[in-house]
C-alpha cells in the first residue's frame, strides 16, 4: 500500500517528465492523468489514468478519493485551470484561485484586462458571429483565434473578409465557450518573455525569439513555429518595457510568487502583447532556461503551487541556444533516427521525442504534428544555423510501417 503523499499531475507532456522527477525527489507518489494511452511522461509516473485533464469533475473525484495532497500542471493552460479548480474545492495549495486561473487562460478576459490595465495590445473584438466586425473599426489583416483553446490550434491570419468568415467558423468549432477573438495583426518579431513574480515584482529571467514559417495548405496560409532562439536580441529599452508590462499584468491579475510567460510582437521600440500565461513557458523552456541561467523553472513552479517563496537566483546569458521542433506528416508515429552521431560529434545537445509509438500525427500543420525536438548551442547565431541545418539533413522520422514521414519542407 502506498504511504507517500499523492501528487496528481495533469498532462503527460515532455516537460512533465521533469515535473514528475522533481515531485518524486520531494517524496510524492505521482499519479499522472492524461487522455493518451501512452503519453511521454507516463514511464516516469508511479501510476497513469487515461482521462482528459479538462474533465474537472472527474479529476476532482479522483483527487478526493485518493486523498491527493497536490494537483498540479506547470505548462498547460487548461489543465492548470483544472488544477486550480480541484485545489479550491479540496482546500489544497495552488498559486492562485480558480477564478484567477480562468482570467489568465481565457483570451477574451485576458484582452479585456490588458486594455483596462494599460498593457499595449491590438484592437480586438470578441464575437459569436462576425456580424459586428464591419462596425468594430478593425483593419485587415486580422488574427482569428478561439478564446479558450490550448496551443496554436485554430489561430489564423485573415487577409480579407472571405478568409475571415472561413477562419472564424473554424475557431468557433474549437472554442468551448462558442466565441472567438478577432484582432488586428501586428507585424514584427515574435518573442517570448519568461518572468517570475516575487514579492509583487516582475523579473525577466529569459527571452526568446520565435522562428516561424508560413505554409500553404489547400490555398490557405498556415503559420507555424518551428523553433526559438534564446535569448532574443532586444535593446535595453525593450527589456525595460518588458519588465514594466509584466508588472502591470501581475498587478492587474493579483499574481505573486508565480511564473509568468508573455508572448509579444516587437517592432523597433514598440512592444505589442499577444497573450500571456501565469505558468512556465511551453516547449523547451523547462530545460533551456536552466541551461542558460541556472534557474530551475520546474522547481520554481512546484514551489509556487506549494506556496513556498522561490529563491530567485539566475545569471545573464553568455551563449545562444536554439531548439528546433521536428515535424512529421500524417500517420502513426514510429521512431526518430539519426541522432546518435549528431550527439557524438556535438552537433546537437539533446533530442527527445514528443510522441510515443503508435500515437496519431494529425494531417493539419499544428503543434500536433511535432513529434520531437532537438537543441543546439553556439557563441553566435551563425553557428546555431549551421548546426540546425546539419541536424535536419541527418535526421528522419518513420511511421510504424517504416515509411519516412519527416516534414523537412518547412525548415
Amino acid at each position: 500500500m502506498n504511504i507517500l503523499p499523492i501528487a496528481v499531475v495533469l498532462g503527460g507532456t515532455l516537460p512533465h517528465k521533469a515535473l514528475i522527477t522533481n515531485l518524486k525527489k520531494r517524496g510524492y507518489y505521482t499519479l499522472l492523468i492524461d487522455y493518451y494511452e501512452n503519453p511521454p511522461a507516463r514511464e516516469f509516473a508511479d501510476e497513469h489514468l487515461q482521462l482528459s485533464t479538462l474533465d474537472k469533475e472527474a479529476v476532482l473525484e479522483i483527487s478526493r478519493s485518493r486523498s491527493a495532497e497536490l494537483v498540479i500542471s506547470t505548462c498547460i493552460d487548461q489543465a492548470n485551470v483544472t488544477a486550480c479548480y480541484v485545489a479550491q474545492k479540496l482546500g489544497l495549495p495552488a498559486p492562485y484561485s480558480y477564478e484567477t486561473s480562468l482570467a489568465v487562460t481565457n483570451k477574451g478576459l485576458m484582452k479585456d484586462m490588458m486594455i483596462k490595465s494599460g498593457v499595449p495590445t491590438s484592437k480586438y473584438i470578441i464575437a459569436k458571429d462576425i456580424s459586428g466586425f464591419e462596425f468594430a473599426g478593425l483593419n485587415f489583416p486580422v488574427a482569428v483565434k478561439p478564446t479558450d483553446s490550448n496551443s496554436s490550434k485554430g489561430v489564423r491570419k485573415a487577409r480579407n473578409l472571405d478568409e475571415l468568415i472561413r477562419y472564424f467558423d473554424e475557431a468557433l468549432k474549437i472554442s468551448r465557450s462558442d466565441d472567438a477573438i478577432i484582432e488586428e495583426y501586428k507585424e514584427g518579431r515574435e518573442i517570448g518573455i519568461d518572468c517570475f513574480i516575487k514579492d509583487n515584482e516582475a523579473f525577466v529571467v529569459m527571452t526568446k525569439e520565435r522562428r516561424k514559417v508560413v505554409i500553404r495548405e489547400k490555398d490557405d496560409p498556415i503559420q507555424q513555429i518551428y523553433g526559438c532562439i534564446w535569448p532574443a536580441d532586444l535593446s535595453e529599452k525593450n527589456l525595460t518595457e518588458c519588465q514594466q508590462i509584466a508588472n502591470k499584468i501581475a498587478q492587474a491579475f493579483g499574481l505573486n510568487n508565480t511564473p509568468l510567460m508573455i508572448q509579444a510582437i516587437v517592432n523597433d521600440d514598440q512592444i505589442n502583447v499577444i497573450e500571456f500565461g501565469a505558468r512556465i513557458g511551453g516547449g523547451e523552456s523547462f530545460r533551456i532556461i536552466p541551461l542558460i541561467t541556472g534557474f530551475d523553472v520546474i522547481d520554481a513552479a512546484v514551489d509556487s503551487f506549494l506556496g513556498i517563496p522561490v529563491n530567485l537566483r539566475y545569471k545573464q546569458p553568455e551563449i545562444y541556444y536554439a531548439e528546433s521542433f521536428i515535424y512529421a506528416k500524417k500517420g502513426l508515429f514510429g521512431s526518430i533516427v539519426g541522432c546518435d552521431k549528431l550527439l557524438q560529434f556535438g552537433v546537437i545537445e539533446y533530442l527527445d521525442a514528443n510522441k510515443t509509438k503508435n500515437m496519431v500525427i494529425g494531417g493539419e500543420l499544428s503543434s500536433n504534428n511535432r513529434v520531437g525536438v532537438f537543441a543546439v548551442k553556439s557563441k553566435d547565431k551563425n553557428g546555431l544555423y549551421e548546426k540546425i541545418n546539419t541536424a535536419i539533413e541527418k535526421l528522419e522520422v518513420f511511421d510504424i510501417h517504416g515509411n519516412p514521414i519527416m516534414n523537412k519542407d518547412i525548415y
